[in-house]
């Protein structure tokens, strides 16, 4: 799955996004992704302060915040890439459903541990001004915002770009790369050698038994 090296500067640049669900969906992207962020690691120094931090607490905050922002639909439609046109409607409503579940508890499990063991600050994550952006194409409606994360006790500075799109919800994220390594690349290639021999319903039995396996343990909160 997500390489190791990119999973913590993943987790957290998700994290960072959970209050954004706040800001209006006619924001723009880059407005949309910075409101509230400052909210948002309050919240977790309190959490981590007064040790309620957990990953089922995470959970739901990730299923409350930051699923709406997501638009797994057409990232599922991506991952499986020729897959997606040659299913039915039944099968790619399990996937995305599967596929929605293995991210949000995935990533509420690693998010949990990496805020749990490192301090992270506001100055963690600085969003470029949308006029840095290159990627915007003719009709305005798929933008990259990009953004530079130092994480916590390190010199070293970490891109992470938002794969975003205008949908009638408003924007939306379908991508997440960090130092240039794909979210949506690395889960397709991934994905692609079961569905080439085995089928996307061998796929979707697989994230099945795997989201059953990704328990909610205690975790230990790290002292200062």
């Amino acid at each position: 799955m997500i390489k190791n090296r990119i999973l913590p500067f993943l987790s957290l640049s998700l994290l960072l996004f959970v209050n954004n669900a706040l800001a209006s969906s006619e924001a723009e992207p880059d407005t949309l992704l910075k409101s509230n962020t400052y909210n948002l690691i309050q919240g977790l120094k309190v959490s981590k302060d007064t040790r309620k931090l957990d990953p089922e607490t995470v959970h739901k905050l990730v299923t409350t915040h930051i699923a709406p922002q997501l638009d797994f639909i057409a990232a599922s439609r991506w991952v499986l890439g020729k897959h997606w046109s040659e299913i039915d409607r039944a099968q790619k409503i399990r996937f995305i459903k599967e596929f929605r579940k293995l991210l949000i508890r995935f990533y509420s499990v690693a998010l949990t541990e990496y805020v749990s063991n490192n301090d992270v600050d506001h100055g963690v994550i600085k969003f470029l001004p949308l006029a840095d952006n290159s990627h915007e194409n003719e009709v305005g409606n798929d933008i990259t915002v990009r953004s530079i994360v130092t994480p916590p006790n390190s010199t070293k500075k970490v891109t992470v770009n938002y794969q975003m799109h205008k949908t009638r919800k408003g924007w939306k994220i379908y991508d997440v790369s960090v130092e240039g390594i794909s979210m949506i690349g690395t889960y397709k290639s991934s994905f692609e050698p079961q569905l080439r021999n085995m089928g996307v319903d061998d796929l979707i039995a697989s994230l099945i038994e795997r989201n059953n396996k990704i328990a909610f343990k205690k975790t230990t909160l790290k002292t200062q």
